[in-house]
């Protein structure tokens, strides 16, 4: 511990660039700078200077730092071609052939055996849910669920606006990867975000009635704010088709205000999160 105190005091510029480097990297594979210093608990301010080369952080935080990313604390140290040539190794290696024997019939448990009869809801939907802020905004976000390689598959696009999601001008846009499976009559997606440390999502679904238009049902997920809570909410599935204006769609993703006319008054109703007086389970309303 006393050499690593010694080396955050005495770095040479070179060593300087290459702590930073390597620690704009590590953050490169999360949402936001910002989300990272919540979850370290250190200042925003303090931690963009440590981005920059202004000030170097104290034996505490170098070891959060490390500790957060899954680093020996060695590591940030390192010339930082190398620092990504071992996290590419770590993190990019193919799965061993004793974990490919076991992920396998995993997915295809999950959705395989069925995956063929699931095709019929092939195509692109806008998923709408009250976003996991905890404010009077509704999400929304395209999906795109295909049958490949004996597998039902899921795409999920989010554009991000930042905490309050209603930062337009620096938005960007998530891909969220996940199965699709059938329990019985009910359907169900697990999606994650690949970057390492982020989101999953799971939805639980009603099937559709005659014609494909809506699916309800709920999400559970992680909040946005720094304690991360399990969260929940209902939500519509609303079909768009198997071929749509990918450009448009986009363009219409994010959060928008809980009385936007342009959200259909049915579909406000159904991801409504209340809960009766009477009632003891947070359940779908109103299903088909």
């Amino acid at each position: 511990m006393t050499d690593i105190l010694a080396r955050l005091r005495l770095m040479s510029p070179e060593r300087q660039r290459d702590y930073c480097a390597n620690l704009q990297f590590c953050c490169d594979h999360y949402r936001s700078v910002s989300e990272i210093c919540r979850r370290l608990n250190i200042n925003r301010q303090q931690f963009n200077r440590y981005l920059g080369g202004t000030t170097t952080p104290s034996r505490h935080n170098h070891k959060k730092i490390s500790d957060f990313f899954g680093l020996e604390e060695e590591e940030l140290f390192t010339p930082h071609d190398g620092f990504v040539a071992s996290f590419k190794r770590r993190t990019a290696g193919p799965p061993s052939p004793f974990a490919l024997d076991r992920l396998e019939p995993l997915i295809r448990s999950i959705s395989g055996h069925n995956a063929s009869a699931l095709e019929e809801y092939e195509g692109f939907y806008f998923k709408y849910f009250y976003t996991f802020l905890g404010i009077p905004s509704i999400k929304r976000e395209l999906v795109y669920w295909r049958y490949e390689k004996g597998v039902f598959i899921s795409s999920t696009k989010q554009r991000y606006l930042g905490q309050d999601e209603r930062n337009a001008a620096s938005s960007r846009y998530l891909t969220f990867r996940g199965v699709v499976g059938a329990l019985d009559d009910r359907l169900f997606a697990l999606d994650f975000d690949p970057r390492p440390g982020s989101e999953v999502s799971m939805m639980l679904l009603y099937p559709k009635r005659r014609l494909l238009e809506r699916l309800d049902g709920m999400v559970i997920g992680l909040g946005h704010s720094w304690d991360r809570p399990i969260t929940s909410a209902r939500l519509v599935m609303e079909y768009l088709g198997k071929k749509i204006d990918i450009r448009a769609a986009l363009r219409m993703l994010g959060a928008v205000d809980a009385d936007d006319v342009a959200i259909p008054a049915a579909i406000k109703r159904k991801i409504k999160n209340d809960i009766h007086n009477d009632e003891t389970l947070f359940r779908v309303r109103n299903p088909p």
